[in-house]
């Protein structure tokens, strides 16, 4: 418990850290992205193994190791990181069906896996690069609330799964979640969705704007669908993780296991945000 709790506390100063650097240039907040990309990436490798033979690994591994750097140059030198994304991603889909034809090695199992290792997790971070550029207030309220709502409904979850315990949620999936531990997580989750709003609100001046229905009313529903994107995202890790038979992603969060195992809900949740700002308030 010691250890997890060490570990934990470091990867909240890391984030807050680079939540410090971004305020200088919001740049420097891409390395951390790039760092969940690349680490993710080596983990969902390493943990499908012979599921996939090595020229896929290593058309995976390549397009994590550029899709980020692509995006970043094609927004800086000409606005143009999403097309540059959907570039990298097209031809890297492509090449994973090419090797259909010329690898006999590969199999259509090996493709999906392939595809999955792809998708997951440096596609799906192409939102949180994304919503780091929205621009003025709004990329930094959407960070914060990837980064808070997610860990609170996660915290909460745990907290009240623990202490009242009763019917599992998934037995077959996560033997350990519970429905009171899934209503919590969506409590916590959705009170920090509003005390993230008010008080960044509070320190900027910046309020949401072009809706009708009341700030408090959109807050609470940002809250509890992004708390169950969260936990949705735990489920998914989980499934990849019974139907590979391993216990955790990796061994780089001592206590928490991989960068995956840390991050899981947070995919998801920054998949949920991205959407709703680009599609409501940007």
């Amino acid at each position: 418990m010691l250890k997890r709790m060490i570990t934990g506390l470091c990867y909240v100063a890391v984030i807050v850290g680079f939540f410090f650097l971004r305020m200088i240039n919001v740049d420097l907040f891409i390395p951390l992205i790039y760092a969940f990309s690349i680490i993710g990436t080596y983990e969902m490798i390493r943990a499908f193994g012979d599921r996939m033979v090595q020229s896929q690994k290593a058309t995976v591994l390549t397009f994590s190791v550029l899709f980020t750097p692509a995006y970043y140059l094609a927004d800086l030198l000409a606005n143009e990181g999403r097309g540059y994304m959907l570039v990298c991603a097209f031809i890297a889909g492509i090449m994973l069906l090419t090797l259909l034809v010329i690898d006999n090695k590969t199999t259509l199992e090996s493709t999906g896996c392939g595809f999955i290792c792809m998708m997951y997790p440096t596609a799906v971070l192409g939102t949180m690069l994304l919503a780091n550029h929205f621009g003025a207030y709004y990329s930094t309220l959407a960070l914060l609330m990837i980064f808070i709502i997610s860990p609170a409904a996660d915290t909460f979850a745990y907290i009240v799964g623990s202490t009242l315990k009763g019917k599992k949620l998934c037995p077959t999936i996560s033997p350990n979640k519970t429905i009171s531990g899934a209503v919590g997580g969506v409590v916590g989750g959705t009170i920090a969705s509003v005390v993230i709003y008010y008080m960044y609100s509070w320190v900027t001046g910046f309020t949401l704007q072009g809706f009708d229905t009341p700030v408090w009313v959109v807050l609470i529903c940002i809250g509890v669908l992004c708390s169950i994107m969260t936990e949705f995202g735990d489920l998914i890790e989980s499934v990849i993780k019974r139907k590979l038979e391993i216990k955790d992603m990796g061994k780089i969060l001592p206590g928490h296991g991989g960068i995956l195992d840390r991050i899981d809900g947070t995919l998801f949740a920054s998949m949920f945000i991205y959407i709703v700002f680009a599609i409501f308030f940007v």
